[in-house]
């Protein structure tokens, strides 16, 4: 089953490669927006931003459990975002807003990266490494994966809109299907963002 899985993913990028790259571009710029982020902030707000890190690195070296709680909130924040490109994949309108979430994940942790970089540089990125990499590396792949379905779910009810289409309320299922069982990825990631991460970053906070 596994193996169909991977024909059939390996199938589907290959006839949607230009969806892919161009996705995956606008994710890339706005890593880079979100570093170069940080070259033009005041060297003010600079000094606050590392003030809040330095508090941030001293909870967490301090900081022990991890409970349920956190765990729910980072999960339905990272749910809430799949359900939104979902309901725009619906809308005719919704393809901009949906690249407009991937450049703002992107910006974020191209900010945050930057920042870490920029006040602690090699310390900062062993932090970045630790605490960032992990769940991201599940996250972001899921956030492409359910940007390009959404996408290409638009564009066929923009293609299909003037005729009555048969196969899409099937479609419809199995787009929906699809971005179920995208959240069973961004369950993974959110443990490991709350359960697995925060171990490796208080041991590299207490190098700060």
């Amino acid at each position: 089953m596994l193996a169909y899985f991977r024909q059939g993913l390996n199938g589907y990028i290959k006839n949607n490669i230009v969806k892919f790259f161009f996705v995956i571009l606008i994710f890339s710029i706005g890593v880079v927006f979100g570093a170069m982020a940080i070259k033009v902030l005041p060297d003010g707000q600079k000094s606050e931003l590392a003030g809040y890190l330095n508090i941030f690195f001293q909870d967490i070296a301090t900081h022990t459990e991890y409970g349920l709680d956190l765990f729910l909130t980072v999960l339905w924040n990272n749910l809430k975002i799949i359900f939104l490109i979902w309901i725009l994949g619906f809308t005719i309108i919704g393809v901009p807003f949906i690249l407009f979430i991937v450049f703002t994940r992107g910006f974020i942790i191209g900010f945050t990266v930057g920042l870490l970089v920029n006040e602690f540089v090699l310390k900062g990125l062993l932090f970045a490494f630790v605490a960032i990499l992990p769940h991201n590396f599940i996250a972001v792949p899921i956030l492409i994966l359910m940007s390009i379905f959404s996408i290409s779910f638009s564009i066929q009810i923009i293609n299909k809109k003037k005729q009555i289409n048969s196969k899409l309320l099937a479609n419809s299922i199995n787009y929906t299907i699809i971005c179920l069982l995208l959240c069973v990825g961004m369950l993974i990631s959110s443990l490991i963002e709350v359960y697995i991460s925060p171990v490796f970053m208080k041991l590299v906070a207490g190098l700060f």
